[in-house]
């Protein structure tokens, strides 16, 4: 007969199962991605470590293209990073009541983990199983941020032999299937939902307004018109 803490250990052990398999959903776009930050590394005279210490260290897409492509600018980027990393507070603070139980050691060591896709997943199963959350955090994120070291590496050292125009393609069709993919996890909430289609809509015009700063400020514009949207209906309902 198992004892208690084999059958817990068991039970964190398929949570931690689960959150890998979630991975394969969430975590295909960042492949190339990443194979895209590596190569973009090499062309602009990055060194290696360098290239991998962004992907280590900050773990954010579009605050890694930033400072890969302007690392020359020193100071001047200093407020745009306080300004993306912003909204990672806010994801760590909605995630806060799953995982409080959790020691802050452990909590401070995983923060490189929470990216939209990632929280994305945790914050939808969590709605569902409250189950050993922090364990599926880490059974989803660690797989994605693995992959994307690896695909780091590789697009760095191979260099512009990846630069194709087969990669890039690759990248324009995954890229809108991730964030379906995404968009089908938050059904039926509509306010999360919505926030991707407006995002679709607005990107073009975002992206005239803002030019190499959109990826920045699309994700706080969006936000912020869904916000205010749902506290205008919530003021015209009554509960």
């Amino acid at each position: 007969m198992p004892t208690p803490d084999s059958s817990v250990r068991v039970s964190a052990g398929n949570v931690f199962k689960e959150g890998a398999r979630d991975a394969i959903t969430f975590g295909v776009a960042f492949i190339f991605l990443y194979l895209s930050i590596g190569i973009l590394s090499a062309t602009q005279s990055l060194s290696l470590g360098q290239a991998l210490a962004t992907t280590l260290l900050i773990f954010s897409t579009p605050l890694q293209f930033l400072l890969i492509q302007n690392y020359n600018d020193g100071w001047i980027l200093l407020p745009i990073i306080v300004a993306l990393n912003a909204r990672f507070v806010l994801l760590s603070a909605t995630l806060t009541p799953y995982i409080r139980k959790t020691s802050s050691l452990k909590i401070m060591a995983s923060l490189v983990f929470i990216t939209p896709s990632i929280f994305t997943g945790c914050l939808t199963r969590f709605k569902r199983r409250t189950d050993h959350p922090f364990t599926y955090f880490i059974g989803l994120g660690l797989p994605i941020f693995g992959v994307s070291v690896i695909c780091t590496y590789i697009g760095f050292i191979a260099g512009a032999g990846l630069a194709s125009p087969l990669i890039f393609a690759a990248m324009t069709l995954l890229l809108p299937l991730q964030f379906t993919a995404l968009a089908g996890k938050h059904w039926p909430h509509y306010a999360e939902v919505s926030s991707y289609w407006m995002g679709f809509i607005g990107a073009p015009l975002l992206v005239y307004l803002f030019k190499d700063y959109s990826l920045l400020c699309t994700p706080f514009i969006i936000g912020g018109l869904i916000v205010l949207i749902e506290n205008n209906y919530k003021k015209r309902v009554p509960a």
